[in-house]
């Protein structure tokens, strides 16, 4: 793979090149792909004879990837995102503004918004310039929610980590309503942040960002307003050089998505761009240290227990959750002890068991898996369908819709 490399040829773009050719290095690419595109308006000859020459003179006496220039007649936005699919190009870096525009260009704003992808808008190239040698590490905020995108953030910034000296600060933003919900707590306050929310958020950003946390910190913050502008704030504040964040590339006037519109807007540092088409290698597997399988005891839900501890490492807590509703009194000892007697003989793993009071078992189980923060969700289905499914219900499926987490369903045999 090779970096695309964008420019107008303007003050505004020269560090661009810069950044290209050290992130190449310390990624081990071969190649920059340098590109400048003429406005068909402006393609005269002579036009384009002088568009060459400053091309060529960006290139001269520089050491290390190789430079292929690239000069296309074209609409700029258009022309870049083809280029870089046609020469397979993994990363697109563009000047976040041009010689006419004050924040974010207007083909900058299009290639993110297009582009399959990620980009890297460049607003201080100076950070970027000591990744080679690692003299200073890179400080980098990464936006993280329950999207698609952020998981592949998540493997980009793991694959940079792996070839450069980064320091990583996970970013959480929530709503005191929607994390009291998640997590099944009392809200608080609903303009305050609650520690014991943001506890929580933090332990599974981390869990989730995995591999080695040296230089790896969560920051979880309550939100007001825009989420795209919490984040500029905690960018601002922890003094990053650039922030990550996933792209909904929505269509029509908010294409980008509304938080990554506000955040490529309004950030002041460079900010990478993350597509949900983005093909990222795969850095991090996930590592199942926490398992929870949810039984009502019977005969057939049992049998999702032993699918629990197949799938968990062997130093892995396994929480056996048994649902009770609000009002049912129950034998707490007795109930505990049929838990901890479902454990397969000779289990390595860590048991817990829980009572766990509600009269919407899907809901108490998504609720206490958020908190308890397990990797995975075990549990069987009658596999009902149809009339019966309507008039009997599904803890499985509506579990399904309940939680964030993947959910390992034992289907009747």
């Amino acid at each position: 793979m090779s970096i695309l490399c964008g420019t107008d040829l303007s003050d505004a773009s020269s560090g661009t090149l810069d950044v290209a050719c050290a992130l190449a290095v310390a990624r081990g690419d071969r190649e920059v792909v340098l590109v400048n595109v003429v406005d068909p308006a402006h393609a005269s000859e002579q036009d384009l004879a002088a568009a060459r020459g400053k091309l060529d003179a960006l290139t001269q006496g520089r050491t290390g990837p190789t430079i292929r220039t690239e000069l296309v007649v074209g609409p700029a936005d258009r022309t870049i995102v083809g280029l870089a699919e046609t020469e397979h190009c993994d990363l697109i870096v563009i000047a976040a503004r041009s010689a006419t525009a004050a924040k974010v260009g207007l083909t900058t704003y299009n290639v993110i918004a297009h582009a399959h992808v990620p980009v890297l808008v460049v607003r201080d190239p100076a950070p970027w310039l000591e990744l080679p040698n690692r003299a200073r590490p890179l400080k980098l905020l990464l936006g993280m929610d329950d999207t698609a995108t952020s998981e592949i953030g998540v493997q980009w910034v793991q694959a940079l980590r792996a070839r450069a000296s980064i320091e990583v600060v996970l970013a959480g933003i929530y709503y005191p309503d929607e994390a009291s919900e998640r997590y099944g707590l009392e809200m608080r306050s609903a303009v305050e942040g609650d520690p014991a929310i943001e506890q929580l958020m933090e332990r599974d950003m981390l869990r989730r960002f995995g591999g080695d946390l040296t230089g790896v910190v969560a920051r979880a913050r309550r939100g007001l307003g825009r989420i795209g502008d919490h984040i500029n704030e905690l960018a601002e504040a922890e003094k990053v050089d650039v922030i990550v964040v996933g792209t909904s590339q929505k269509t029509g006037l908010g294409r980008l998505g509304s938080v990554s519109s506000v955040i490529v807007h309004e950030a002041e540092t460079s900010v990478l761009c993350v597509p949900p088409q983005a093909v990222v290698s795969t850095f991090t597997v996930p590592i199942l240290r926490g398992v929870m399988v949810a039984t009502d005891l019977s005969a057939f839900s049992n049998r999702a227990v032993p699918w629990a501890f197949a799938v968990a490492e062997p130093d892995a807590e396994i929480h056996v959750v048994h649902v009770v509703k609000d009002d049912e009194q129950v034998d707490v000892p007795e109930v505990t002890r049929a838990l901890f007697a479902l454990a397969p003989a000779g289990a390595k793993q860590i048991i817990r068991a829980h009572i766990v009071h509600g009269d919407d078992a899907a809901l108490a189980i998504a609720q206490c898996a958020a908190r308890l923060g397990v990797d995975v969700i075990c549990i069987a289905s009658h596999g009902r369908s149809g009339i019966s499914r309507a008039l009997v219900g599904s803890v499985a499926d509506r579990l399904l819709r309940a939680t964030r987490m993947p959910v390992l369903v034992l289907r009747p045999a």
